[in-house]
């Protein structure tokens, strides 16, 4: 077994734990049905979060296949960032049962500068895992910008959503988040790094 694979094993870990929990968390909600008042965009935002999950799990193949040799300081800044996304992933949905009548709006309103600072930091720790993966393979500065600068871009709206309470901006930070996701998805395969 090579040194990426298990580096890859060991978030994986923690990958299938965030997953668990954003399930979980999701499945104690609609247990409680009409008891309470439901609201579409926690169950879009918690569907970012598994987009996320996703998007991450793949990260860690492409980053990791292959890789024979790392310094545990390039490591680490991955290992928060899994962390990170566990903590967003058990902060999408309510952990406790909600009251009889309880908004999952006001829930969202209540919630939103934890979610949106995890978010936030999710971000940033992946800009810095990208730019060290850049000095590792030797990518070129500009493709090193343009990565940058795209999730530079999302952290600033995630900083926009930590504020503010208006549901129109919130909508269409979280529209606008679930489609450029989709969007790069539209072209993206999965394949083996390692064939020929």
């Amino acid at each position: 077994m090579e040194v990426g694979e298990y580096l890859i094993v060991f978030a994986a870990i923690l990958v299938g734990l965030a997953l668990a929990d954003l399930s979980l968390s999701l499945h104690r909600l609609m247990r409680q049905g009409r008891v309470i008042k439901w609201h579409p965009i926690v169950p879009l935002t918690g569907f970012m979060v598994l987009c996320l999950i996703l998007n991450f799990w793949w990260g860690l193949y492409r980053n990791f296949a292959g890789v024979d040799e790392i310094r545990l300081l390039e490591f680490l800044p991955t290992v928060f960032t899994v962390l990170v996304l566990f903590l967003l992933a058990a902060t999408v949905f309510p952990d406790e049962k909600l009251p009889k009548g309880a908004s999952l709006k006001e829930y969202y309103l209540g919630n939103r500068f934890h979610f949106w600072g995890l978010l936030a930091t999710y971000l940033a720790l992946a800009m810095l895992t990208n730019a060290i993966k850049g000095v590792r393979v030797e990518l070129g500065w500009e493709e090193q910008l343009i990565n940058a600068a795209l999730n530079g871009v999302w952290l600033a709206l995630c900083l926009v959503l930590m504020f503010t309470k208006r549901m129109l901006v919130h909508w269409c930070i979280v529209l606008l988040s679930l489609a450029v996701i989709l969007l790069a998805w539209y072209d993206q395969r999965i394949v083996s790094l390692l064939s020929g």
